[in-house]
C-alpha cells in the first residue's frame, strides 16, 4: 500500500503525507454532515499536505490562501483521483476523502502522522512549507501499520500571540481578524478600524508572516496554485473559483470600500 500510494502522490506533487490510527481521533470527531461518509470500521487516516505559498512576497490585500484558486477545487481533484486509484487497486476496502468539511481534527491528525508541529495559533507547521499548507485526509478501513507520533508543539516564542491584531490568540472572546473580514452585515467601528489598519479585505496572515518557523518556508510545487495566483483582490476581477466566493461579492467588496 505505502509504495503504491507514494507513486500516485508523486504524480500530483504531494511530497508530505503520513498515517495515523483512526482510533486516536475517534473520540473527538467533529459533528458535520461529512461524518456520515466515514467508512464502517475505519482504521487508518492518511493525512496529506497541500502547500500553497506561491511567492516570497506577501499579497497586497488578501491572505496567501485566497491568492490562489479555491483550494477546495484543487485539493478535491487530487484527493478524488488518489482515492479512485486506491479503490481500483484495493477493491475490497473503503476509502473516503475529506478537505475542510471534515469530521477529523485535521491539525491533530497531521501531527500524529508526523507532518509537523502545532503552533500557538493552532496551525500545523511543517518543516519545509511552514504553516502555509492545506490539510486533507483519506480515511480507510484498510489497516496500515503505523505508530502515532507524539503531539508536539512549536518553539513557543509567543510572537504570534503578541502581534495578533485583534488579540484573539490571547483572548478567545475577541474575534480573529480573518473571521471579521468574512463576517456578513454591518461591522462595528472597532472591526472597521482593524480592517483599515491591517489593509486586509480577506483573511489575516500576520501570525504566519511573523512566525520564525515560517522564515525559510518553501514555495509550492502545485501547478494549479502557481498558475492561478493573484497578488490582490480588485473590484472588477473575475469572481469565480476563489476562496472568498462562498461568501458572495458583497462582503469582500465592503471590506475593499472600507480600505
Amino acid at each position: 500500500m505505502k509504495d503504491f500510494l507514494a507513486e500516485i502522490l508523486k504524480e500530483s506533487c504531494i511530497e508530505y503525507y503520513g498515517f495515523c490510527e483512526f482510533s486516536a481521533l475517534e473520540k473527538e470527531l467533529l459533528n458535520c454532515s461529512a461524518k456520515l461518509r466515514l467508512p464502517l470500521n475505519s482504521a487508518t487516516v492518511i493525512t496529506l499536505l497541500f502547500p500553497y505559498k506561491v511567492l516570497e512576497e506577501k499579497p497586497l490585500n488578501i491572505s496567501r490562501y485566497a491568492a490562489v484558486e479555491d483550494y477546495h477545487f484543487v485539493c478535491e481533484k487530487i484527493l478524488k483521483n488518489v482515492t479512485d486509484l486506491l479503490k481500483q487497486r484495493y477493491e475490497n476496502f473503503q476509502f473516503e476523502w475529506f478537505i475542510d468539511n471534515s469530521p477529523i481534527n485535521e491539525v491533530k491528525a497531521a501531527v500524529l502522522s508526523g507532518l509537523g508541529v502545532r503552533g500557538k495559533n493552532n496551525l500545523l507547521i511543517n518543516e519545509k512549507y511552514g504553516s502555509f499548507c492545506f490539510i486533507g485526509e483519506i480515511v480507510t478501513d484498510y489497516k496500515i501499520q503505523t505508530v502515532n507520533n507524539l503531539i508536539t508543539n512549536c518553539i513557543n516564542c509567543g510572537i504570534c500571540v503578541k502581534n495578533c491584531p485583534s488579540g484573539f490568540l490571547s483572548d478567545k472572546n475577541n474575534k480573529c481578524l480573518s473571521a471579521i473580514t468574512q463576517q456578513k452585515g454591518e461591522l462595528s467601528q472597532k472591526e472597521i478600524a482593524l480592517i483599515k489598519q491591517n489593509k486586509s479585505v480577506w483573511g489575516c496572515d500576520i501570525c504566519q508572516n511573523l512566525c520564525p518557523m515560517n522564515k525559510n518556508s518553501s514555495l509550492t510545487p502545485i501547478k494549479a496554485f502557481i498558475n492561478s495566483y493573484r497578488n490582490e483582490f480588485k473590484e472588477d476581477e473575475d469572481f469565480k473559483n476563489r476562496a472568498y466566493t462562498w461568501r458572495g461579492e458583497n462582503v469582500i467588496k465592503r471590506n475593499l470600500k472600507i480600505m
